[in-house]
């Protein structure tokens, strides 16, 4: 569906260069709900409007659907330019226009009936669930209203993609997955492959099924996204999921409590979160532990979990770790220099909230 190959994009600034995005590749099926995470200046907002070409490469191949749109004419770019719609964070609406008018602004150029256009505006404003305000202007509606209108004018030349920049980054927690969930039903009912621009592993965890991690214009992890939340390769990664898992707002505070006791993280996938895994550690090494967070999150419908526990009295770690092992539990001691991060970041905290 999209294809993407040693995707290079340079910016030049009076005498020195800005490599944005070095040597990407990614392929996304059709059908994809694909997430490219990264910190701001990753280079993920560059590279999603290399797929439409909003932003010519400076080396690589772009194919949609087979085709090279680099060696497309004028013409025939724009023609394909509209089987890919796009919303941003800030809704781009036409404020001296209503949301039906919004909608309909793409349908100018095309051969339907003033009637035709009419009744497609309305299906779509129905499909984004704010039919009831398409008499409104723009200053008139919530965030979440305005990203809905955005959706279904991007949705108006009948897209087969769907390319999201930030698209939940101006919304509060509530409509954000009340958006998300939309995206999801879209992609479900349309079959509309979603491109999905975050730095927030929230929103793709609620979402997508496939996942991309970028740092300093490179790709540095990809892969499904359970197999990323599960087992994330790299450090970048890793700290992308515990935020959007709540587990470094609770070392934090377990951290804070707990000084000088040794904490462990327990982590499970599977089946194995099914499994009473603290009482047949008691049953084997008459192990005692003090459970200090628990959570069950789903990934594509995977449950994956996670436990810190303090454990009462000596452990064999070695022993425990290849019990745990073989019911396909990972282990692990949160280190001092983890304990010395977060410490450090609390106190950042607590001078800035001073200030």
């Amino acid at each position: 569906m999209i294809n993407l190959e040693n995707i290079t994009v340079e910016f030049r600034q009076k005498k020195r260069s800005i490599m944005a995005v070095r040597d990407v590749s990614l392929h996304i099926e059709a059908g994809d709900i694909f997430g490219i995470v990264g910190y701001s200046g990753a280079g993920k907002s560059t590279l999603v409007r290399v797929i439409n070409l909003l932003q010519k490469p400076f080396s690589g191949l772009v194919e949609i659907d087979g085709k090279n749109l680099l060696k497309l004419s004028a013409s025939e770019l724009r023609a394909e330019r509209k089987k890919i719609g796009m919303i941003f964070q800030h809704f781009n609406l036409m404020a001296s226009r209503t949301v039906a008018q919004n909608v309909d602004f793409p349908l100018a150029g095309s051969n339907l009936s003033k009637e035709e256009r009419q009744k497609k505006v309305e299906n779509l404003l129905e499909l984004v669930g704010i039919l009831d305000k398409k008499d409104a202007y723009p200053e008139q509606l919530s965030g979440g209203q305005k990203q809905r209108v955005a959706i279904a004018r991007a949705l108006a030349n009948d897209p087969k993609i769907l390319l999201c920049d930030e698209a939940t980054s101006a919304l509060d927690p509530k409509t954000t997955t009340a958006v998300l969930g939309l995206l999801r039903e879209i992609n479900q009912k349309l079959n509309i492959t979603i491109v999905l621009i975050t730095h927030e592993m929230q929103a793709v965890k609620e979402i997508c099924n496939k996942v991309a991690v970028m740092e300093k214009g490179q790709v540095i992890e990809k892969g499904d996204a359970i197999d990323i939340f599960d087992q994330p390769q790299t450090a970048l990664a890793a700290d992308f999921i515990r935020t959007a898992l709540h587990v470094d707002q609770a070392e934090a505070s377990i951290f804070e409590n707990n000084p000088n006791d040794l904490i462990y993280e327990l982590k499970f996938s599977g089946e194995s979160s099914s499994e009473p895994v603290i009482i047949e550690l008691f049953k084997r090494f008459g192990l005692t532990a003090s459970i200090l967070y628990g959570n069950i999150d789903y990934i594509q419908n995977v449950a994956l979990g996670t436990l810190l526990v303090k454990f009462d009295g000596l452990v064999d770690f070695g022993q425990i770790e290849e019990y745990l092992s073989g019911e396909h539990v990972k282990i692990r001691q949160l280190d001092e220099v983890k304990r010395i991060k977060i410490e450090s970041n609390l106190e950042l905290q607590e001078e800035s909230e001073n200030v």
